[in-house]
């Protein structure tokens, strides 16, 4: 059977662990893992899911800290985040907005509650990799709205396409980066290209991925086999999922920290 006809699986099924970032926050680290050889997720390099009850006021969270040699989108599900950096540019994002940072050559940035104050924030930060020939350019700064995000649905699941058609936010990589809420039962296939890569993280609920029905619940990461199309079916309760897929550099990577050559 031709690539384009098979169904993808879920190849394999990962748990996400805490670590601590920035002024002490813990966060659940979904990428990098050592469960997740890096190639099989080419051209994501991290996911962290933050949630915390106090996200701090203005910069206290995540002081400014460098970055460089990827793009970087922060997407709030909860509360809201500001951000400031080294090229001048300012800006918070609310619940169900986002904000694209391009590191490019180097960037200073730093990052706390949008109202400077604190209050609960929840949000996923996904680092995306930069083509070696794409490594030096100038870093960028993009904030995207919750009303400019458009939805759509996809056989019985509601989809935000945080990065894909239709939506405005841009990358150096061809990305798609999805939303999605399934009721319980509800199922759903998407398209995803031929050749891209990616992963589905679960944030709440359960269901099973893939061709094969892999099981997987809140806190898991799924790694998306060759093909096309991924179908996905919701357990009882529902399940929430990210979903996203991209075009591989399979280039080497060397993680250096905040900078990724």
């Amino acid at each position: 059977m031709a690539e384009t006809e098979r169904e993808r699986e879920a190849v394999l099924v990962a748990d996400s662990y805490m670590v601590l970032e920035g002024a002490g926050v813990p966060i659940r680290r979904v990428l990098p893992s050592r469960a997740v050889p890096v190639g099989l997720v080419d051209p994501f390099l991290l996911l962290d899911h933050f949630k915390m009850e106090a996200f701090g006021g203005e910069g206290e969270a995540f002081p400014p800290h460098p970055h460089r040699g990827f793009e970087i989108v922060t997407y709030m599900i909860e509360g809201s985040s500001s951000h400031s950096d080294s090229e001048g540019n300012r800006g918070t994002v609310p619940a169900g907005g986002l904000q694209r940072i391009t590191a490019g050559r180097g960037i200073w940035h730093g990052e706390g509650s949008g109202e400077g104050r604190a209050g609960p924030a929840e949000g996923l930060q996904l680092w995306i990799n930069l083509a070696r020939a794409q490594k030096g350019i100038p870093p960028g700064y993009q904030a995207v709205q919750p009303d400019e995000i458009p939805e759509r649905t996809i056989g019985a699941a509601r989809v935000r396409v945080l990065v894909g058609e239709g939506s405005p936010t841009r990358l150096q990589t061809p990305v798609r980066y999805y939303d999605v809420q399934l009721p319980p039962q509800g199922q759903a296939t998407f398209d995803v290209p031929v050749g891209d890569q990616g992963f589905a993280y679960v944030l709440r609920g359960a269901g099973r991925f893939g061709r094969n029905r892999a099981a997987a619940g809140a806190g898991q990461l799924v790694v998306l086999g060759a093909g096309g199309a991924f179908a996905v079916q919701a357990g009882d309760e529902g399940v929430r999922f990210v979903l996203a897929a991209g075009r591989p550099h399979r280039e080497p990577v060397y993680f250096n920290g905040p900078f990724v050559d």
